[in-house]
């Protein structure tokens, strides 16, 4: 898919992956929905929601749950209007937003190979600090 997300979004990333997942291009999920491939684009880049209806139909054509997705574009709506703030008061640091966001698009297996990196880098990073530590004192 040649159009890059401008900016991440529950919605938006889930959109684009399961795009991916099944084929479609925007141009092909345009016309099944009765969308423009200008107004498909924008979804896919973050620059706007879906409207209810608009949300139902492409849950429809692409087999999405549609509870799912009307959550994610509820935390969109909300990241959108108040920023980094939204992400303070969930309790999550706003700098680990796109990590949390493409953490929840993975599968559980490939969550459990990522947990399993993160504390193998997490323990290196250490390692190094204490070698530096010994080699300086």
């Amino acid at each position: 898919m040649k159009i890059t997300e401008e900016r991440m979004g529950f919605f938006n990333m889930r959109l684009v992956q399961r795009m991916s997942e099944v084929g479609v291009s925007p141009i092909q999920l345009a016309g099944s929905v009765h969308l423009t491939y200008e107004q498909v684009r924008k979804l896919i880049m973050g620059r706007c929601l879906p409207s209810d209806s608009t949300l139902e139909r492409l849950c429809q054509c692409l087999n999405l749950n549609g509870r799912d997705m009307r959550q994610r574009v509820e935390r969109d709506r909300v990241i959108f209007k108040f920023g980094d703030t939204a992400w303070e008061l969930w309790g999550i640091n706003p700098r680990m937003a796109p990590i949390y966001m493409l953490f929840l698009l993975l599968t559980k297996q490939q969550q459990g190979v990522m947990r399993f990196y993160l504390r193998a880098f997490v323990e290196a990073k250490k390692k190094t600090e204490k070698e530096r530590r010994d080699c300086a004192a």
